[in-house]
Formats: C-alpha cells, structure tokens, sequence
C-alpha cells in the first residue's frame, strides 16, 4: 500500500513542467537480468489524475530522467489503464476500464532481442485477465542505447495524487498493490 499526497506527480511537460515527487518503492537490479514485472492494483480514485502503478527508471537516473510508468488513472472521472514513457518529453495513454472496475492486473515485459525475428529493444505493456495478457503499448527505445543496457535499472510501485482541492489540502490516496512480481 502506498499513501500519496495531493500535488504528487510523476510527469514531464515541456518547457517548465517536470515533476518527480510522488511516492515510489524501487528496486535496483542489472538491466541485463530483467524481465518482467506484474502487479495488481486498486484504489478509491476520486480525483482527476488520481494514479498508481508500476514503474522503471532507466540507468543513469536521475540525471538521465528516462522512466516509463502504466497503472490506473482517473480522467474524467473514470477509471482507465494509462501508460507513459519519458525521455526529453512524456506522452500518454488511457484505455478505459470497464463500467465499476477498479482494480487491475497490469505487467511490463522486456522483449527479447532475435535479429531474425527483428525484436529486440521495446518494453511492452500488457493487461492480465483470467490468465490471458493483451498487449496495450510497446515502448520501443526504452533499451535501444548503450547506455540504457548496462547498469542498473530501478523498478518498483508508485502512487501520485496530482489535484489538490485547496491550500491546506492533506487527504491521501490510498492505492492498494497485490502480487508484485519482479524477474
């Protein structure tokens, strides 16, 4: 379980706007050795933006600033699986969830690279559903530089609560993370 704040963000808008300051639990491991990470997540979302999920910091972090985060997000006032990759900039994507669901399974999966098949550097994003994962979003420079395959990455969780509803404003998001998986 994670407790963000209001005004916590992951988020990068150019020309001003780049904001890291939404709670994450990471871990650091070889670029080389991972995989895949799943997770379960829920909440009561109830604002705009409201957001929590998994996420990966790229080697190099944080002078790099290269991340890519996918969890649920609330937009107008619905529940939707969104994804984001950051490099100079980040873009952003919502798929919406059913009518009342709350709560999903979501994994990232490192591609692995067969010149003959012509795979290799992307990071996709799936949705797990009764044991079948539909693939959402391929991220395709995620480990395409050097520099993105050597050291360490970090991975974990996050949980951020953009809008505030005024200037005293302590009401925490509670997101909730089941069966966190990291290979």
């Amino acid at each position: 379980m994670i407790r963000a704040l209001p005004g916590t963000d992951l988020w990068r808008k150019p020309p001003a706007e780049d904001k890291h300051n939404a709670p994450c639990y990471v871990a650091n491991f070889p670029v080389a050795d991972f995989r895949r990470a799943r997770v379960t997540i829920s909440a009561n979302w109830t604002r705009q933006y409201d957001q929590g999920g998994l996420v990966l910091f790229l080697p190099g972090w944080p002078v790099r600033r290269l991340w890519v985060k996918t969890g649920i997000e609330l937009y107008e006032g619905k529940p939707c699986v969104s994804a984001v990759a950051a490099r100079s900039a980040a873009d952003w994507s919502l798929l919406p969830m059913s009518a009342g669901q709350t709560k999903v399974t979501l994994e990232i999966e490192r591609e692995e690279v067969d010149v003959k098949k012509g795979t290799g550097s992307s990071l996709w994003v799936y949705i797990v559903e009764n044991g079948k994962r539909t693939a959402i979003r391929e991220v395709t420079w995620v480990f395409k530089e050097k520099e993105d395959t050597a050291g360490l990455i970090s991975i974990g969780i996050y949980a951020a609560r953009p809008t505030k509803e005024g200037q005293n404003d302590a009401e925490n998001l509670v997101v909730t993370f089941e069966d966190l998986t990291i290979q």
